[in-house]
């Protein structure tokens, strides 16, 4: 039964590697393209899944990203553009039965989100899909600023999906598959987009890799925290900057060097230096929390890597106070 998954991430990893080949264009911006291509290729063809109306919806949505993709790479869109197209999103997920009804507690007590009703669709439901995806694909589009900074997170990020497929809980082969052929792909873009990076992941590349990990979380039994481990840092750091620019009465969409990379950067660290701390990080936050067995101490450990993350960010910050750009 392994070798399904490694034969579908080495395949997705040596596509992505023919793929740039076979391209070899000017732009560094194409690696997201690329990676998109590897992605909907492998599952459309792929013997051991079943196209479900999810995965159609998941299809669907990355070919609706490669191309809007091209034309923000192309034009450089507005955040009102981006943020529309950002909640049609999520109303594909929807139309094509995307749902989150109930979290359970930690007490054996399931928080519901079902409760309320509207055109037969749960609001609950739909306001969660909606800060879920958005603020999850903005944090992933967000953490792109130096080389393989999100590829670091992505890596670790399609690492926690393939743990949680194979939860008791969950059981499910097919996400397993799904979530190889992403990391597959996913390796083979790190690759060239280690520093110095030769290929860079776009808005497409960006995107794409925040809507896969978003999705596929909830495809697997809604499994949020596991796969908030990994996705945690660059969700604090979207807040962070979100909130630091309110305060100062920026913009939110306004760009600056606000974000964590760039801080360690201006401290004097490499991009090499700023993707290992990354992976290094979540890799072992990953796999403590692989080694647990209570839900309760999972979520204790999430509460302690939160507490190290903003305590680093305090540190960071004010080191960095000065001369943001």
């Amino acid at each position: 039964m392994l070798d399904i998954f490694l034969q579908a991430l080495i395949i997705s990893g040596g596509l992505f590697w023919l793929g740039l080949k076979f391209y070899n264009g000017k732009s560094r911006r194409w690696g997201g393209i690329i990676l998109i291509i590897v992605f909907v290729g492998m599952v459309l063809f792929h013997r051991e899944l079943e196209i479900t109306k999810q995965l159609q919806g998941i299809l669907i949505g990355s070919l609706m990203i490669l191309i809007f993709g091209l034309w923000d790479d192309w034009k450089n869109l507005s955040w009102k553009i981006q943020f529309c197209f950002q909640i049609i999103l999520v109303g594909v997920l929807v139309y094509f039965g995307f749902a989150v009804q109930y979290f359970a507690g930690i007490n054996g007590t399931d928080i519901r989100l079902d409760q309320v009703m509207l055109l037969g669709v749960s609001v609950g439901s739909l306001a969660f899909m909606f800060f879920w995806m958005v603020g999850i694909i903005n944090a992933i589009n967000w953490s792109d600023g130096v080389d393989s900074s999100m590829g670091a997170i992505a890596v670790v990020g399609g690492l926690s999906l393939i743990f949680v497929s194979f939860l008791p809980e969950v059981n499910q082969p097919a996400v397993a598959v799904l979530a190889s052929i992403f990391l597959g792909g996913l390796a083979g873009f790190l690759v060239f987009n280690l520093p110095p990076a030769k290929i860079e992941a776009g808005t497409s590349g960006s995107y794409f890799v925040g809507f896969v990990l978003a999705s596929l979380a909830i495809i697997a039994g809604s499994k949020i925290i596991t796969v908030m481990i990994v996705l945690i840092l660059p969700l604090i750091d979207f807040v962070w900057v979100v909130i630091e620019r309110w305060r100062n009465k920026k913009s939110i969409f306004r760009k600056d060097k606000s974000h964590l990379h760039y801080r360690l950067r201006r401290m004097g660290w490499s991009d090499r230096r700023i993707f290992l701390s990354y992976f290094i990080f979540l890799g072992s936050v990953l796999i403590t929390y692989s080694l647990l067995d209570s839900r309760i101490e999972r979520i204790v450990l999430l509460g302690v890597e939160l507490f190290l993350i903003l305590i680093g960010f305090l540190i960071v910050k004010n080191i960095t106070s000065n001369n943001i750009l």
